[in-house]
């Protein structure tokens, strides 16, 4: 899944940050057509658990600055993600590596960054100042 203007917030780091979710969620899915997914699942998971962390935050004090009217909403979602990511290791953890069930956490990320960027962090755009 590729990272297009349609997922512009307005915010240039928060657009760059997402960037970067959508290239990750990429080159694992890579690496599992590959063959190497096994090996670098427990880098990606920790990625996701730190990225949630470190965006999150920076994306909703964002919404908060400017007054984002969906600002609750996102951050409930965000809430719903890390919580999703946390069940995800702790099953890596206690299961070890499955490459269908790595795929369908791709797959399931990138469903949910077409929603959520797609549906709520698109708003912030509403709200950002414009370039003059």
């Amino acid at each position: 899944m590729k990272w297009t203007e349609a997922y512009a917030t307005g915010s240039e780091q928060v657009d760059e940050q997402h960037k970067t979710l959508f290239l990750m969620s990429d080159q694992y899915r890579e690496a599992l057509e590959d063959g190497h997914g096994e090996s670098t699942f427990d880098l990606f998971i920790e990625f996701l658990s730190t990225y949630a962390k470190v965006h999150f935050s920076f994306e909703e004090e964002c919404m908060l600055a400017h007054l984002c009217p969906i600002a609750n909403l996102n951050k409930q979602e965000h809430c719903a993600f890390s919580k999703f990511i946390k069940k995800e290791e702790e099953r890596f953890l206690r299961d070890g590596f499955d490459r269908k069930h790595a795929l369908a956490l791709v797959n399931a990320i990138d469903r949910w960054l077409d929603s959520h960027i797609g549906r709520v962090d698109v708003q912030l755009k509403t709200v950002m100042p414009q370039p003059a």
